[in-house]
């Protein structure tokens, strides 16, 4: 089993009552480069960054945890431009997007823009593509909200032809053009992963349909390690109609994290958060997971001091004692690891 690190550009976390939130982070305390330099020494298999274009002051909208977790004036740092930047200053620790709302921009400006990261990287990206969630984003852009879920599938497959084909047609309801190249090719053979970031019914017919794997955030307050079992099930039937191997697909998931107390336990599973308590406590629920299929968990992990210094102490003692008793455990299912 691998562990990523879910990326502190968008701030750092905490609990609030029972709502997370992203703190407001000042820019120079973000140290985006250190911290993946910190992560790949204790070897974190992969970063992954959130994307937003713009910050709506006033919102209505439901994020997937239940909660706004978002500030109304918020730092946030472009995932891509970063990316990039670690791509040079890393060598190993691969570079992934939690997720890349596909709608917001041209598709083949995204497919030339994540092409070039792999390129970059020497092969080190790896894709998660969600719909959003924020209407007001999508207001902003002048992007029709109802319409994000159809754009979503197209981006998809519009991505997998620029990287694969040698002359680049389609023809969609949201994207058409015809005769075009786009070149280099990324390293990776024979293309990057797309995973689907989703947590409903919808996500996981996407994910089987136009993917490589899933991607599912685990925001309940109690740990389920179950909890999307009906969207593993949801993924084997449509395999199943369409004769996909499921040895091809990724299982993979999200989720908050935080070591307390050292070794001190904080009380039995079923009463405590996904990821939360002692080390060896955290490495039963990584166990759990693993037993549910998924071979790899990115941590979000939570700071509730707001400092950068406690984002590193977490990364260091993640690193120290919970990933290396982590890789031995094998994840159970017909999935494929990511590796």
């Amino acid at each position: 089993m691998e562990i990523g690190l879910y990326a502190n550009t968008h701030g750092l976390g905490k609990k609030v009552g029972e709502a997370f939130v992203l703190q407001h982070t000042p820019f120079d305390e973000i140290s985006a480069i250190e911290i993946a330099q910190l992560a790949e020494s204790k070897l974190f298999h992969s970063i992954w960054f959130p994307d937003h274009v713009c910050m709506p002051i006033n919102s209505g909208s439901t994020h997937p945890s239940g909660e706004r977790p978002y500030q109304p004036m918020h730092n946030i740092l472009d995932g891509a431009v970063l990316m990039g930047a670690l791509a040079a200053a890393t060598s190993r620790i691969k570079l992934g997007t939690a997720v890349l709302i596909a709608p917001y921009r041209h598709p083949l400006s995204d497919a030339r823009q994540f092409m070039t990261i792999d390129q970059l990287s020497n092969g080190r990206l790896l894709l998660g593509v969600g719909s959003g969630w924020l209407k007001e984003e999508f207001d902003a852009l002048n992007i029709n909200y109802k319409t994000r879920n159809e754009k979503t599938s197209e981006c998809i497959e519009i991505y997998k032809n620029c990287w694969s084909d040698k002359s680049i047609n389609f023809s969609g309801l949201h994207y058409r053009f015809n005769n075009i190249s786009m070149d280099p090719k990324p390293i990776q053979s024979p293309r990057p992963p797309i995973l689907y970031g989703g947590n409903t019914p919808f996500g996981a017919r996407k994910a089987i349909e136009n993917c490589d794997g899933l991607y599912p955030l685990f925001f309940d307050q109690q740990f389920n390690p179950a909890l999307y079992k009906p969207l593993q099930d949801i993924i084997r039937r449509e395999a199943d109609k369409i004769k996909r191997n499921l040895s091809d697909f990724y299982m993979i998931a999200a989720a908050w994290a935080h070591i307390k107390n050292g070794n001190k336990s904080l009380g039995k599973s079923s009463n405590r958060h996904t990821l939360t308590g002692s080390v060896n406590q955290i490495i039963d629920h990584l166990a759990e997971l693993a037993d549910e299929g998924y071979s790899l968990v990115t941590c979000m992990l939570m700071c509730p001091s707001g400092s950068i210094n406690e984002l590193k102490d977490q990364i260091q003692e993640f690193g120290e004692e919970i990933i290396p008793n982590v890789k031995t455990v094998t994840p159970k299912g017909e999935w494929k690891p990511l590796k």
